[in-house]
C-alpha cells in the first residue's frame, strides 16, 4: 500500500513538474496567472479522481485543465480519460489534437513521451470505433428527411455515409415534415459495423389554399354578387336623350321660320328678300332630322346593350329592361316657345 502510494505521488509529482514548465514558457505568456494555477490545480484533481476509480469526475476536471494549459500533458491525460469510459471516437480526436499542439522551446522529456503516448492511443482506438450507415426510405420526391442520432442531427450529404460513433446503444430517428417519426435504437459493439433502415411515412400535402370570397361557415346563405354596370347601356340613352332633345329645339326653330315665311310669301312664292329666312328654316330642319337620327341611334345602342347585359343571379326578381316608351317617360323635354327666344326644359 505504501508503495502504491509513493508511485502515485510520484507519477502526480512528475506530471506537475512537467506542466508547470510549460505553463511557464513564454508561448503561454498571454495566460493569466488565474489561468496557469487553475489548470494545475485541475489537471491534480482529475488525475486523482481518476485513479480513485471516478472517471466521469476525472473527465470533467481533466477537460476543463486542458482547455485553460492546452498541453501534451493535459491532452493525454484526458485522452486516457476517454479511452477508459469506452469513448473511442473522443479519445482519438484528443489525442490525434496533441500532436498538433506545436512544441515549445525548452519542452521536456516528459512532455514529449506524452506526444509519443498520445500517437499511440489514437492508433489503438481506431478499431474501437463502430460504424453506422442511415437508409432513409419512403422521402417524396423533393422533400429532405430530417435525421438524428442521438439528438444531434445528421447533414443530407452524410446519409447512407460511414458514421463514427463509439460502441454501445444510440437512438436514431427520422421524419419528413411534420409527419410520424420513425424512432430506432442499436446497440454496437467496439468496432461493429450496421446498417440501418428507417422508413418515413410523410405527410399528406397541405391544401391549396382557395382565392375567392369567402362565405360564411356551415354553409350559410351566399350573398349576392354585385350588379355589374352596363355604361354602354347608359351612354347610350344619355346620347338618344340629349339628341332627341337638341333635335327638339331646333325643329321648333324651323317651325317658327316657316310660320314666318308662311305669312309673308303667297302660294309658296317668297321674294327675293326672303330668301335668307328661308335658307335659315331649311338649316334648322335639316340640324332638326340629324340630332332626332343621333337621338333614336344612341336609344337603340342603349336598349341593345340592357338586353344582352348578363342578369344578376340573385334571388330578387329581374327587372325588365327599358323600353323605348320607358326610356321617353323618364327623360321628359318639354319646349319653351316665347318672344325673347326659344328654350327646353325637362326632368332625366
Amino acid at each position: 500500500m505504501t508503495s502504491s502510494r509513493s508511485t502515485h505521488t510520484r507519477t502526480v509529482g512528475l506530471g506537475c513538474i512537467a506542466l508547470c514548465t510549460l505553463l511557464a514558457a513564454p508561448a503561454f505568456a498571454q495566460r493569466s496567472a488565474t489561468d496557469i494555477e487553475t489548470a494545475r490545480q485541475l489537471y491534480n484533481q482529475g488525475v486523482e479522481l481518476r485513479d480513485k476509480g471516478d472517471m466521469k469526475g476525472a473527465l470533467e476536471k481533466l477537460r476543463a485543465a486542458h482547455a485553460l494549459g492546452n498541453t501534451p500533458i493535459t491532452g493525454v491525460e484526458l485522452c486516457k480519460t476517454h479511452a477508459a469510459l469506452a469513448q473511442p471516437v473522443e479519445a482519438r480526436e484528443v489525442c490525434l489534437g496533441v500532436g498538433r499542439i506545436p512544441p515549445l522551446a525548452g519542452e521536456t522529456a516528459r512532455s514529449q513521451d506524452a506526444r509519443n503516448e498520445a500517437a499511440r492511443i489514437a492508433e489503438d482506438m481506431r478499431p474501437k470505433i463502430s460504424i453506422v450507415r442511415l437508409h432513409v426510405t419512403g422521402v417524396p420526391q423533393g422533400r429532405e428527411p430530417i435525421v438524428t442520432v442521438d439528438g444531434a442531427p445528421v447533414p443530407l450529404a452524410a446519409l447512407g455515409e460511414a458514421r463514427a460513433v463509439n460502441p454501445g446503444k444510440h437512438d436514431v430517428s427520422a421524419r419528413v415534415g411534420s409527419g410520424a417519426e420513425t424512432r430506432s435504437q442499436i446497440d454496437l459493439a467496439p468496432g461493429e459495423t450496421k446498417d440501418i433502415a428507417l422508413p418515413v411515412v410523410a405527410p399528406p400535402p397541405e391544401p391549396t389554399p382557395v382565392t375567392g370570397p369567402a362565405y360564411p361557415p356551415g354553409g350559410g346563405e351566399r350573398p349576392p354578387p354585385k350588379e355589374r354596370s352596363n355604361g354602354l347601356a347608359t351612354a347610350g340613352f344619355v346620347v338618344g336623350g340629349v339628341g332627341l332633345a337638341i333635335g327638339a329645339i331646333t325643329g321648333i326653330v324651323a317651325l317658327s321660320d316657316k310660320s314666318d315665311l308662311e305669312e309673308k310669301c303667297t302660294n309658296k312664292i317668297c321674294g327675293v328678300s326672303d330668301h335668307d329666312s328661308l335658307d335659315s328654316a331649311k338649316r334648322w330642319g335639316n340640324v332638326s332630322t340629324t340630332f332626332f337620327i343621333v337621338g333614336g341611334v344612341g336609344l337603340v345602342v342603349g336598349l341593345v346593350a340592357t338586353l344582352s347585359a348578363p342578369r344578376s343571379s340573385s334571388a330578387l326578381a329581374p327587372v325588365p329592361p327599358p323600353t323605348r316608351r320607358a326610356a321617353a317617360r323618364s327623360m321628359t323635354v318639354t319646349p319653351d316657345v316665347g318672344p325673347g327666344g326659344v328654350g327646353i326644359h325637362g326632368a332625366f
